[in-house]
């Protein structure tokens, strides 16, 4: 009898086995739904309005503006009626008017950033110094004045002059005058317009002005300082549209 039993008792074993051999695909499935449920229920309860404006206020002071961005219109999505919203909007707005500000702080220094360059008008250019008294724009480049009468050139259609009055002072007789360039912005870099031209300012008379007599007044081996008169036409259209600049280079 009692091995009967065992046998009765292993083949119900079995049996059992056989009948619950691991969940079914749909009992399977039915646990995943249960567990991502479950899952996303968590999640939501530690995402409170509350935690989302902490994240976006971290990342606000971090100058991540755009996860801040991201954590703070998902906030004003799920709870818009929140205290938490009405803050985050205003956090949004803080974020918007410093990217607005930034944006152009940028954009003037792209394009009229060389303005912060300390202007010099007295510089030592190897062995000249060259002061600048005066730059203008204007019509007419005048020059070679003796007193009576001047030279000039005038502009043509579509140009200005832009003008500078120097004076250069020589340590030497035979000194190299340094090039004086003028730039304009463009795209956020110094474009080349091109270079001014020299001529002398004054002349003692007309005699010397057309080389009857010696000025010394205008030769360095006599005279240490003398005035100059420089000038460049260019277009209109960049002097009314573009940051123009004049810059002496230190080395040619």
């Amino acid at each position: 009898m009692r091995n009967t039993y065992l046998v009765i008792l292993i083949l119900a074993i079995l049996t059992s086995c056989k009948t619950n051999d691991g969940p079914k695909v749909e009992d399977y499935t039915k646990l995943q739904k249960e567990l991502a449920d479950c899952k996303k229920t968590v999640e939501e309860l530690s995402n409170t309005p509350q935690l989302r404006l902490i994240n976006g206020q971290q990342f606000f002071a971090k100058n991540d503006f755009a996860s801040a961005r991201k954590e703070l219109n998902g906030l004003i999505e799920k709870y818009p009626v929140s205290e938490e919203a009405k803050k985050a909007t205003m956090l949004l707005s803080d974020i918007e008017k410093i990217e607005t500000e930034r944006k152009e702080a940028e954009e003037r220094k792209r394009t009229l950033g060389y303005k912060a360059l300390k202007e010099s008008n007295t510089l030592l250019i190897g062995d000249v110094t060259i002061k600048f008294n005066s730059i203008s724009i204007g019509g007419q480049w005048i020059f070679d004045n003796y007193g009576t009468e001047w030279r000039y050139r005038s502009a043509e259609r579509g140009e200005i002059y832009v003008l500078s009055k120097i004076s250069i002072s020589a340590e030497t007789k035979d000194p190299n005058l340094p090039p004086i360039l003028v730039f304009k912005i463009s795209n956020g870099a110094l474009s080349l317009l091109g270079t001014m031209g020299y001529e002398f300012s004054r002349w003692e008379n007309y005699g010397t002005y057309l080389g009857n007599n010696a000025d010394f007044s205008n030769d360095f081996a006599h005279t240490k300082t003398i005035p100059f008169s420089c000038g460049l036409s260019i277009s209109k259209n960049d002097i009314d549209n573009e940051a123009v600049f004049v810059v002496v280079k230190k080395a040619n």
